[in-house]
């Protein structure tokens, strides 16, 4: 396994006041005097602005806005709303990862603001003045960003999700990314090409694999013509391990075939690439790719 999902939302405020990040009542926020409902900026704009001048000031990458993580933000903005207070769960709502990866988010880590205020730099100004919400924003692994603002009765609840997205390749394009990468790893050795043959039989074995949650270099062994195989899962489609790499330097083969399937299961929510690379006697006969 070369790397897998991880959670990280921000930390609770122990004594909520107007302002500061999380966990606040309803009953609290009645004291927040309304915002000017003639602000006529994108809240949800001036937030994501803020955020890049910082980080660029801190010599960071931007983070790019992704549509679907604003959608999930949304859902959780407006469940906020409705419910009065804040919280990154509400009861019978999912957790931040099953709420972006519903939404088709391929991701390996993530992590959530929520906060409300009278105005987006209000907002803004209480998560840099809260150490683990500013490491949020800051955070140089994160790539991508999902804002929403809902405005209730002048009072803006304001959620920011952050994450590192991974690869939106197809499972064909993975496939392919990463038979080139095997024939790299043969030219490294010093030997011939082989020919990249299509194996209807693999695939429904790196299935299996998914469903089990556990690579599984053996199956594919007992399919005809196999003579050496190689199974691992993976979130980037550009990432080998070493020991895959070394099976290219294999002789005796004249063919491979590379299977893929990403799959999100219990054990990784968020997704991986769970993949075969089965090499065949040379007198194998596969269909060509």
């Amino acid at each position: 396994m070369l790397l897998t999902a991880c959670l990280i939302l921000g930390a609770l405020t122990a004594e909520p006041q107007p302002g500061l990040p999380d966990g606040t009542s309803g009953q609290e926020m009645l004291t927040v005097p309304a915002a000017n409902q003639r602000d006529l900026r994108d809240p949800q704009q001036v937030l994501l602005e803020r955020i890049n001048d910082d980080r660029a000031r801190a010599g960071l990458k931007p983070l790019a806005w992704d549509a679907r993580m604003a959608e999930a933000a949304r859902d959780h903005a407006e469940m906020m709303a409705d419910e009065g207070r804040l919280s990154h769960q509400f009861d019978g709502e999912p957790a931040l990862l099953d709420r972006l990866t519903r939404r088709s988010v391929r991701l390996d880590t993530a992590s959530e603001n929520v906060v409300y205020d009278v105005t987006p730099e209000g907002a803004h100004e209480a998560f840099v003045k809260s150490a683990p919400h500013r490491g949020n924003q800051m955070n140089s692994a994160y790539d991508v960003v999902g804002i929403a603002v809902v405005n209730r009765a002048g009072i803006l609840y304001v959620v920011e999700d952050f994450a590192h997205r991974i690869f939106d390749d197809s499972d064909d394009a993975a496939a392919e990314r990463i038979a080139s990468r095997f024939r790299g790893a043969r030219q490294q050795f010093g030997l011939n090409n082989l020919e990249l043959v299509s194996n209807p039989s693999v695939s429904p074995l790196v299935e299996q694999m998914a469903s089990h949650e556990t690579p599984d270099s053996h199956a594919p062994l007992n399919l005809p013509g196999v003579r050496y195989a190689a199974s691992y899962a993976t979130t980037s489609p550009n990432e080998m391990p070493p020991s895959v790499a070394q099976m290219a330097a294999m002789r005796g083969a004249g063919s491979f075939s590379v299977a893929v399937r990403f799959m999100r299961t219990p054990r990784y929510p968020s997704g991986l690439f769970w993949v075969s690379i089965v090499m065949y006697e040379g007198n194998a006969t596969m269909a060509r790719r």
